[in-house]
């Protein structure tokens, strides 16, 4: 005799299964992982958790020596009676020590001669949510090239941001500071000082505010007019 099978009762096999196990489950949890990976990889949240910290020294040139290159002057030499006799240089010419001292003047350079030259500088001011903080100089260097310079700089970490250059002034609206602007590079670390080189056809008259700018979100970060 054959057993009757209710075709009402429900299949015991899934009502038995674990949670975890079961089909639905599973393609959720599927999901989520996929999901997660792409906020991570796109949207970078997990860089607000940490600071990327950059410390360049000084733009190339800027080091002037003051020291004196015959070292620490001597002490005067004492004469058998005691007395100190301070002894004065010889010319080979013949001439007198005042005439040396001022031939070498006159042929010794500024000490400022390869100092860099501030041509245009302003702090940094916070935007939208965002907190940007430090100061922003362009210098020219003594071999005519100009370099960016940033110092004290501290902003919020976020995914992709840039250096901008743009034409508009640091208070603008976003889409004002997008609209023209000059890509000085991916910014390089959310604290210290840093450099960046600027394109030789930069017009600093036209481009004069610095911008922390978030190309994934479309926002800046902080901006700073050079004066």
């Amino acid at each position: 005799m054959s057993a009757q099978i209710d075709p009402t009762a429900a299949p015991p096999t899934d009502a038995r299964r674990p949670l975890w196990r079961r089909p639905a489950v599973l393609t959720l949890a599927g999901l989520a992982v996929i999901l997660a990976i792409v906020v991570l990889t796109v949207f970078q949240p997990q860089r607000l958790l940490y600071d990327v910290a950059v410390d360049d020294d000084f733009p190339d040139g800027a080091a002037v020596t003051a020291d004196d290159p015959a070292g620490e002057a001597a002490e005067p030499a004492a004469t058998p009676d005691g007395d100190e006799q301070t002894a004065e240089p010889a010319d080979e010419d013949g001439g007198s020590p005042d005439d040396v001292a001022t031939n070498t003047q006159e042929g010794a350079a500024p000490e400022d001669a390869a100092a860099p030259i501030a041509l245009g500088d302003g702090t940094f001011a916070s935007r939208n949510r965002y907190t940007t903080a430090g100061t922003a100089t362009v210098y020219e260097l003594p071999d005519g090239s100009r370099t960016l310079r940033l110092e004290d700089f501290e902003t919020t970490n976020g995914p992709d941001l840039f250096v901008y250059l743009t034409a508009a002034d640091a208070d603008a609206s976003d889409p004002e500071l997008e609209r023209d602007f000059i890509d000085v590079g991916g910014l390089r670390g959310n604290l210290g000082n840093q450099n960046y080189a600027l394109p030789d056809a930069v017009d600093l008259s036209g481009y004069d505010t610095v911008v922390i700018w978030c190309r994934r979100f479309g926002v800046s970060f902080g901006a700073a007019d050079l004066g």
